[in-house]
Order: structure tokens, then C-alpha cells, then sequence
């Protein structure tokens, strides 16, 4: 298990990015739970976050994903990078494998970009670990399924369900996955991959508010890895919004084939009207259940201050992930790194309503809880 506690690094942790919807929240969730940590915001239009950087202590840093080698010109070598914008070509996370600095990137989702990352590894070789975190809410719905299937020892199946609102306030990076509502994913099913269509098999599901609410299948990132790392034969996430008229509207979308034909370039703007219509605020949630043929134990969290809270609090644990020092070199995903009492408390400690269900042994506060406030 890797220790998220250590003395402060000497050189900067790199947030890029870390001025945005999500980034700005990541970035003073980073300075709340690590007052020493020296941080630094990147991100191509930099001056953008400059009254950000100064009110957390902050310095701020050109970074352009879109450039050949993105760390090139660092005016020194941070501690780790923390990927929280899309990087599309890949040449931020490569640059950083290359150089050995720790990254993670919670925007890694799609089982492309996935065996990318994965061949570029191979033939990188990196000596620093790169995390992919780019699960539901930045990783929390595999560190949800990691602490239910500990509980519970062994689980046959993972039944997720995400709550999300399209009155939410989110960024454009977290819609990405809309494009991926058009085409089949592969997740497991009694130890099988199995081709399924999103937005399919919609079912009435209760969901963390207390809510009944009808659900769809969707391709998330921790049905690929959390049979394999949790050892689950069968993993499903569905999507329930909180006004069932929208999710009933992207299913005929779907069903019509509309989905596909706005995935064409052409149309960007018309998929973006449709899909892309960040809100003011909401709240969201995510219900986790792993179950056996004698048991079956619950994970539920609910935000009131909604999706890009969220993904900010999965994007810290997963910055703290690659800060540890015993988090070993190469790929890894949260799962692998899950510290039930720890992931847990972090997020009550920001206002998460946390519930579980089942457990005979409710995770407490983490021993390193306090220590980890003489991280930084």
C-alpha cells in the first residue's frame, strides 16, 4: 500500500490546468490539506490565474499540452505533474515519462487512450509513476469499488451508479466522455468482456439522495481495470441524471443514431450546444455496491457542491498518490492504491456526506490523517 505521508518536496508539485472549473477547486483543496506544499499553476494562458496563485500561495507557469515537449521550458523540475486538462496528444504525459517526472492524469478514460498511454509506456520505460485516474469524479468511483470489495473480501459483481445533474457546473473537458456515448465499450461480465451499447438497458435504481431514478449503462474507465485489480467477474456503471426528461432525451439521441452523426468534426457545434451546456451548480453522487451470494455492503457520497468537486477531491488524492514516495514507478490506477479509511476521510473532511452500508467494521479516520497536515 503506498504511504501518502512524507516530508514536503523541495520542488514544486505542477497543476495543469489548475485554474479552471475543476482546477481552481484542486488547486485550493491542494493548499487546504497541504499548507507547505510548494505549488505551481500551469496552463497556456497563465495570467488567468494569478489572483488564484496569489490567494494560495501559488506561482503560475506557461504549459501548452499542444507543444512537442510541454515541460521543456520549466523554469525548474516539479516533484510531480498533475494532468487536470486533456491531453489529447499525449505529449504532456510522454514528455513527463521521458523526463521521469511522477504524473497523474485524471483524463485518461477511453480504452484508446488507455492502450496509448500503455504502448507509449512500453516503449518509455518511465522510472516515475504514472497514474491514470481518469475513473468517475477523477477516481473516486474505483476507490469507492476498492473499499466496498474490501469490506466485503471477495465480490462476484460491482454495481456503480453515477448522479449527476445537467444543471451542474463543469468545464468542457468533463463532457468529454459525450463522444463516447456513441460507440460500444467492452466492460466484463462474468469474467467475459462483452460489447455493450451506452445508454442502454435503463433501469430503476436508488440513488445517494434517497431517490428512485431510472439509470443507463455508460463506459467508465474502473470497468476495465476493476475486475482485473479488484479480481470482480462483473462491473457495471450506470448514469442516472436528476431530471429523468434528460436522460431519456440522450437515449433517443442514441437510439436514433443522432450520437454518432454529432461525433462528426463538422457538427462540433451543434454537439456542443446539445451536450455542452454547463448549468450554475448542483449536486451529484455516486452509489457503489459490491455483493457475493451471502452479502452485499454499500458506498454512497453525495456533494452538494456538486460534479467538479468531486473530480477536484479525486484529483487530489490522486496528486497525493504520485507524491508519496513509495508509489511504484510505472502505470498504475486508483484502485491499486486505495486507503478505504483515508479516501474516505478526506472526503467528509471537505463536505462530502459519506454513507455505508453493510460494513461490520465502518472505516474511522485514517492514522495518518493528522500527519499528512506536515506533508506541506
Amino acid at each position: 500500500m503506498a504511504r501518502r505521508v512524507g516530508p514536503a518536496p523541495a520542488a514544486p508539485l505542477l497543476v495543469v490546468g489548475g485554474y479552471g472549473v475543476v482546477g481552481a477547486q484542486v488547486s485550493r483543496l491542494l493548499r487546504q490539506r497541504h499548507p507547505r506544499l510548494p505549488l505551481v499553476l500551469g496552463g497556456r494562458t497563465p495570467r488567468h490565474a494569478r489572483a488564484l496563485a496569489a490567494s494560495i500561495g501559488a506561482s503560475t507557469v506557461t504549459v501548452d499540452v499542444g507543444a512537442e515537449e510541454p515541460l521543456a521550458a520549466l523554469p525548474e523540475r516539479p516533484a510531480a505533474v498533475l494532468a487536470v486538462v486533456s491531453d489529447p496528444d499525449d505529449h504532456l504525459i510522454v514528455d513527463a515519462m521521458r523526463r521521469g517526472i511522477p504524473i497523474a492524469d485524471i483524463h485518461r478514460a477511453a480504452p484508446a487512450g488507455i492502450l496509448d498511454i500503455t504502448v507509449a509506456a512500453a516503449r518509455e520505460r518511465p522510472p516515475a509513476p504514472v497514474h491514470l485516474s481518469g475513473s468517475w469524479f477523477a477516481g473516486l468511483g474505483a476507490l469507492s469499488a476498492a473499499a466496498a470489495v474490501h469490506e466485503l473480501g471477495a465480490a462476484e459483481r460491482v454495481d456503480i451508479t453515477v448522479l449527476a445533474s445537467t444543471d451542474d457546473r463543469v468545464g468542457p473537458d468533463s463532457w468529454g466522455f459525450g463522444e463516447r456515448l456513441a460507440w460500444p465499450y467492452y466492460p466484463m461480465h462474468d469474467g467475459r468482456r462483452r460489447p455493450t451499447q451506452p445508454l442502454s438497458d435503463l433501469r430503476e435504481v436508488r440513488c445517494p439522495d434517497g431517490v428512485v431514478r431510472a439509470a443507463a449503462l455508460i463506459g467508465t474507465l474502473e470497468q476495465s481495470t476493476a475486475p482485473l485489480l479488484l479480481r470482480v467477474p462483473t462491473v457495471r456503471t450506470r448514469l442516472a441524471l436528476q431530471s429523468r426528461a434528460s436522460l431519456y432525451g440522450l437515449v433517443g439521441l442514441k437510439r436514433s443514431g443522432a450520437l454518432r452523426l454529432l461525433a462528426r468534426p463538422g457538427l462540433r457545434r451543434v454537439r456542443s450546444a446539445l451536450l455542452e451546456r454547463p448549468g450554475t451548480g448542483d449536486f451529484a453522487g455516486l452509489t457503489v455496491t459490491a455483493s457475493n451470494a451471502t452479502r452485499s455492503v454499500s458506498v454512497e457520497l453525495l456533494d452538494p457542491s456538486g460534479q467538479a468537486h468531486l473530480s477536484a477531491l479525486g484529483a487530489v488524492l490522486a496528486a497525493e498518490r504520485v507524491l508519496a514516495p513509495d508509489t511504484a514507478p510505472g502505470i498504475s490506477f486508483p484502485e491499486q492504491y486505495a486507503e478505504p479509511a483515508a479516501d474516505l476521510d478526506a472526503l467528509r473532511r471537505a463536505g462530502v456526506v459519506v454513507r455505508l452500508s453493510g460494513f461490520t467494521r465502518p472505516p474511522g479516520p485514517h492514522p495518518s490523517t493528522t500527519a499528512r497536515k506536515d506533508i506541506a
